[in-house]
């Protein structure tokens, strides 16, 4: 486009040149035109009248040009373009230099005409008859042709300039749509190849244009590099945030997630593009939200215990999800334990203390001392076993004596005849198979604590002429089953059977001799030793309690 406007205005100046430069040559040749035309009738004028008809007759003769007569001072004797009396000339250049010289010329504006002419003047010596008659000494002829001015030659010219222009301008316009289109076809090629070429190289059969070409198929190579490192790390990043047992939210507010991965999504029950559900119902979370201060709130979600961390800054807001449940259970675990304790021993001491109390004061009838005694041993034996339950549960993780070979079916046997007694009282059926010579690396009062514990708890929550069945199988991982037809319990107190001092039946505690210890010892024996524990259960029919004693030592944990 600049090219194309250079290229005009370096016409338009071209054509005022040549404009100046045809005017020039206009006048020089109008110039020539006159004093070849004083020469030819420089003869006749020497002989002829001075007069209105000679200079018109001249004038036809030289095909209209303007005949001027004049005399010495400037008088104007004819004039064929004049029709009455004009000034005196005396003052014209033209007539100056004839007067000086013989001969002038000048090119001017006519004050008669109102036109560009081109002037020549001749002065002829001698002595000439006027048309009155009289004699005059010397006689200036005057002739002018008329000449366009500069301006009006590029008037003349300018439509044709311009049609000419608009022409070069089109031939401009296609030929340089032409060129571009022939020059651009391999770089719109190579550039096409460059978007679209699935990260092959970009060819071309233009030696100029290869380099080029390198440099794309090294930018695209870095690019394509780039690219798949960062594919690479977000894969990375969205992999690590997904395998995160911790949920993670980046949010400017309630709608506007950035980014949450999927421990999060489920625990807040996300959709995409729809705001976070308790961000909105929860009144204690909206007001963080509003209040914009660092601040965690614990929530329970699907029956666990999660801490909402939020924290703000200027561009976002970042809400870390951790699971605390086994923080606040141990907490509320302490709690229970402390107020248990207590209980089981404030409950003996206090029946000890009120009946030495009635014997220290004479107030005890002899006949009723016995019985009173009896009372107070077994209110003792139920304290020291409290007591010994709760050594023993602290014992476990300080316990650092070896293991040996022990015979775990002998033990199962010895264990269950202990109970017979109470299993007898209750009118429970009793089913016990046990494979003989299974052997277990532990030591024997782990596994008699582990047995009793289970019988134990069988017999203390069936039913009256219940079942209990004890099954041992060998082999390479040996499994003990206890189960019974008890009271059962809920999945909310499976979550909770083997933590200290937890009953599922609370008319059981204490009374019936259970403290809620034999079940976290069992759990604590067995996840020291490796062995995987589980345990079935259904309300009001029953449980069933499964431990497979690992040859090796964590292989499998409770």
């Amino acid at each position: 486009m600049v090219t194309l406007l250079v290229s005009v205005v370096g016409i338009v100046l071209l054509s005022i040149l040549y404009s100046a430069i045809f005017y020039d040559q206009s006048v020089e040749k109008a110039y020539g035109q006159l004093k070849i035309y004083m020469n030819v009738y420089s003869e006749e004028f020497r002989s002829a009248e001075f007069s209105e008809e000679t200079a018109q007759a001249l004038s036809e003769q030289l095909g209209g040009s303007r005949v001027t007569f004049l005399l010495r001072d400037g008088t104007v004797i004819a004039d064929t373009e004049a029709d009455g009396a004009l000034e005196s000339h005396l003052e014209r250049e033209e007539v100056q230099e004839a007067l000086s010289g013989g001969e002038g010329y000048s090119v001017r504006q006519s004050a008669t005409l109102r036109e560009n002419l081109v002037y020549y003047c001749r002065l002829f010596e001698g002595s000439f008859q006027l048309q009155d008659g009289t004699q005059e000494e010397g006689v200036l002829v005057r002739i002018a042709v008329k000449a366009d001015s500069g301006f009006a030659i590029f008037a003349d010219a300018l439509p044709t300039m311009v049609w000419f222009l608009i022409v070069y301008i089109m031939c401009c316009l296609f030929v340089a749509w032409l060129a571009t289109s022939f020059i651009l076809r391999p770089v719109e090629k190579l550039t096409q190849e460059a978007a679209h070429g699935g990260g092959k190289e970009v060819q071309t059969e233009y030696a100029e244009l290869k380099p080029i070409a390198k440099m794309m198929n090294d930018m695209n190579a870095d690019l394509h590099e780039k690219v798949e490192k960062m594919k690479e790390d977000s894969r990375i990043e969205k992999l690590i945030l997904n395998s995160m047992e911790h949920g993670i939210v980046l949010f400017r507010d309630s709608a506007d997630v950035i980014l949450i991965n999927r421990t999060a999504k489920r625990l807040l029950d996300y959709e995409k593009n729809e705001p976070i559900p308790c961000f909105v119902s929860d009144r204690e979370i909206a007001a963080i939200l509003e209040s914009g201060e660092n601040t965690s709130v614990v929530r329970k979600i699907g029956g666990r215990y999660y801490s909402l961390r939020f924290t703000f800054n200027e561009k976002m807001r970042v809400l870390l999800i951790t699971d605390v449940t086994e923080t606040t259970q141990a907490a509320q675990s302490k709690n229970d334990f402390i107020a248990n304790v207590t209980h089981e021993m404030n409950t003996p001491l206090t029946s000890i203390r009120g009946f030495a109390e009635l014997i220290a004061a004479g107030a005890m009838p002899p006949e009723k001392l016995e019985g009173v005694a009896n009372t107070i041993i077994k209110q003792s034996d139920r304290l020291s076993n409290l007591i010994r339950s709760i050594i023993n549960f602290s014992a476990i993780d300080s316990d650092e004596l070896p293991d040996y070979e022990v015979d775990l079916s002998e033990l199962v046997h010895e264990a269950v005849s202990s109970f017979e007694p109470k299993i007898a009282q209750k009118g429970i059926a009793l089913t016990l198979n046990a494979d003989a010579g299974v052997k277990v690396m532990s030591r024997r009062e782990r596994l008699l604590e582990i047995v009793n514990n289970l019988v134990s708890n069988a017999i203390r929550y069936n039913k009256e002429n219940g079942a209990l069945t004890v099954m041992l199988t060998g082999g390479d991982t040996p499994v003990l089953c206890v189960s019974d037809t008890g009271i059962g319990f809920s999945e909310e107190d499976k979550a909770r059977i083997f933590d200290r001092f937890y009953t599922v039946d609370k008319s059981h505690n204490g009374a019936g001799g259970g403290f809620g210890l034999g079940l976290a010892i069992v759990k604590k024996l067995c996840r020291r030793a490796g062995w995987k524990l589980s345990v079935e259960s259904e309300l009001g029919k029953g449980t069933a309690f499964r431990i497979e004693f690992c040859s090796e030592p964590n292989k499998k944990t409770a």
